[in-house]
């Protein structure tokens, strides 16, 4: 889990490549503005707000839980949102010292970092948010699938595109890609792949360091990978990543981390292909 949450806080490193792949809600057109919550953690919640200062588009989140006293929690935090954005990390802050009533002083006021908190909206009535909390705050993060509590009157929500379905199976090229999808269009798979070595996935590319700038991506994945809601990934015994998305039966595109050595230390490409007809 520790991977993935630092692979997702670097994808702003990557100017090339669109989220609009993950088919999930676009924020900007304010869909998942509204109450959101876990049916099982009921007395815990969020709540979205697409917001509209200027001409500048911000997503606000607000989450609404307990410390580990059983005291009331709350966070919040807002960052700037693009057009076409789909996922974002939203930093959030903890708030304290002024009192009720005729006391209250602003002066008074503390902020607190409690961490960041990465939302998608995979339909109009699902999400899926990530919670990062900072060490200092001594609380554990974890991983949130949500249901839509309430929506606003006048803000129209449309589904995004539907997962593609029938993906073209066989060999899939692109810039220093390779992989092969299996007959049944169901996953990557090293069964009958022409890519090097006989891989399901193979990378031979250019990539960006978040320490060293340029570097290279090389290497294979082997075995078997399904593909899950028109996206899969694969992870060799090196600890080398690959994640893809399928934008359509005839088109793909992702991400390539090639681990450096060091802890949290990956050159990252970006990749797309299309079938080898």
């Amino acid at each position: 889990m520790r991977k993935h949450l630092y692979l997702f806080s670097i994808l702003g490193l990557l100017i090339g490549f669109s989220t609009t792949a993950l088919a999930d809600l676009i924020l900007a057109d304010g869909g998942p503005t509204g109450q959101w919550f876990n049916p099982e953690r009921n007395g815990e919640g969020f709540y979205v707000e697409i917001i509209n200062t200027g001409g500048n588009q911000q997503i606000g989140i607000a989450m609404y839980s307990f410390d580990a006293d059983g005291d009331q929690l709350w966070v919040v935090g807002n960052v700037p949102i693009g057009p076409d954005d789909e996922v974002v990390q939203v930093p959030v802050f903890q708030f304290n010292g002024p009192s009720w009533g005729a006391d209250f002083d602003s002066d008074d006021l503390n902020t607190i970092e409690f961490g960041s908190i990465t939302v998608r909206f995979p339909t109009c009535d699902t999400a899926l948010f990530s919670v990062a909390v900072e060490p200092a705050v001594g609380l554990s993060g974890g991983s949130y699938s949500l249901i839509r509590l309430t929506d606003i009157e006048g803000v129209t929500c449309v589904e995004p595109p539907s997962v593609p379905t029938g993906i073209t199976p066989g060999r899939w090229d692109g810039d220093g890609v390779c992989f092969n999808v299996a007959e049944n269009g169901m996953s990557i798979t090293g069964a009958g792949s022409t890519c090097a070595n006989g891989a399901a996935f193979a990378a031979n590319m250019f990539g960006v360091s978040e320490d060293t700038g340029d570097c290279s991506v090389e290497f294979q994945c082997p075995s078997v990978w399904p593909i899950e809601d028109g996206s899969f990934e694969c992870l060799n015994a090196d600890g080398d990543l690959v994640i893809g998305q399928f934008d359509s039966v005839n088109s793909a595109s992702g991400l390539a981390f090639k681990e450096r050595g060091g802890a949290n230390d990956y050159c990252v490409a970006v990749w797309s292909a299309s079938p080898d007809n």
